[in-house]
């Protein structure tokens, strides 16, 4: 009976595996993402971005040097939009979809006119990309964004949308502030390490800042490191690569303390408890006032040095006690 249900479940079994097996196969082979974003990023673009300060009524003309990291040639289409920063990630980019462009307040795309709609890729070439942007006389005060962006042709004819293509873009993205007297306000959400205590010198700190003014910020500044004995024993920069935070948003921004010693450069131990002090500033006007500052802690133990001392000792201690009675139980020999 139950070899005869075997021989009848067995080809249905069989047509079940290969049924989910083709399922897999089309789906992974119907969308080809990690591809197409490789292919959608393929070029280089000088420079990365542009802060602008303009007024009212003034134009502003720029150039954008692209070029092709692939071997073969590729057709772009140029987009102008506004942009919105992806969230938590300071310094980054991404393109607004068309619906998102018509509600964008903050939008210097229709400012914007540039020297070509497509531009051919060669490899081992570069090409110029003129712009002009053209403030209204009746700009309100702000701050607006907009990007210059390169989609590849092939990618768009598979996506056919712009609102699935906006993250598979490339290009410069440039901040254009109209007016004065912005204000400049932040508050320090996080700062706090991975862990509690590590083997060694090897520490991630993390730092969440949230943007409260009109206008985007750069926090810079340095993390001081302590022994327990309240002497410094490291310094870090923070945000060495002066990542922005947009207006209305908030960034995350990790930090990384490889030291690979137990002794500072000028021979302060780095061991047991350390203290971390962030001292930040995010101003241009007036920089040095409104700091943002945080303290964190942490152990430094290797627990495996520790260990393998006190097993030195351990077998030290037995050994010389092992010796020590051996001799007093060896017999004294009379003196003759």
């Amino acid at each position: 009976m139950m070899k005869n249900l075997k021989r009848l479940s067995a080809p249905w079994l069989n047509k079940k595996i290969t049924l989910l097996l083709a399922v897999f196969i089309a789906l992974f082979f119907a969308f080809p993402k990690q591809n197409l974003f490789a292919q959608a990023l393929n070029i280089g673009t000088a420079p990365a971005s542009e802060k602008l300060t303009l007024q009212p009524g003034e134009k502003y003309e720029g150039e954008i040097v692209v070029w092709n990291l692939s071997e073969k040639t590729t057709s772009y289409n140029i987009f102008v939009r506004g942009f919105r920063q992806i969230e938590n990630q300071p310094g980054t980019a991404i393109m607004y979809t068309e619906e998102e462009e018509e509600r964008a307040l903050y939008s210097a795309a229709p400012w914007v006119t540039v020297s070509k709609q497509k531009v051919d890729l060669i490899p081992n070439r570069n090409e110029k990309i003129f712009y002009e942007i053209n403030v209204p006389e009746d700009a309100t005060k702000g701050e607006y964004t907009v990007i210059i962006a390169f989609i590849s042709e092939d990618v768009q004819q598979q996506l056919g949308s712009t609102a699935a293509f906006t993250s598979l873009s490339s290009g410069t993205p440039i901040l254009v502030k109209v007016g004065q007297d912005f204000a400049e306000n932040a508050e320090l959400l996080q700062f706090d390490t991975d862990r509690d205590w590590y083997e060694e010198p090897n520490v991630k700190f993390f730092t969440r800042i949230n943007n409260l003014g009109d206008t985007h910020i750069t926090p810079i500044g340095e993390i001081v490191l302590t022994n327990i004995f309240d002497q410094e024993v490291g310094k870090i920069v923070f945000n060495e690569s002066a990542q922005s935070i947009l207006r209305d948003n908030s960034a995350s921004y990790e930090t990384l303390w490889d030291y690979g010693s137990f002794l500072s450069k000028d021979n302060k131990i780095i061991l047991g408890p350390i203290k971390a002090d962030l001292i930040l500033m995010y101003r241009n006007f007036q920089p040095g006032f409104a700091p943002l500052t945080a303290t964190t802690s942490f152990w430094i133990i290797p627990w495996k040095y520790i260990l393998l001392l006190l097993l030195i000792i351990i077998t030290t201690v037995v050994v010389l006690r092992m010796r020590k009675k051996k001799k007093e139980d060896q017999p004294r020999q009379l003196p003759k």
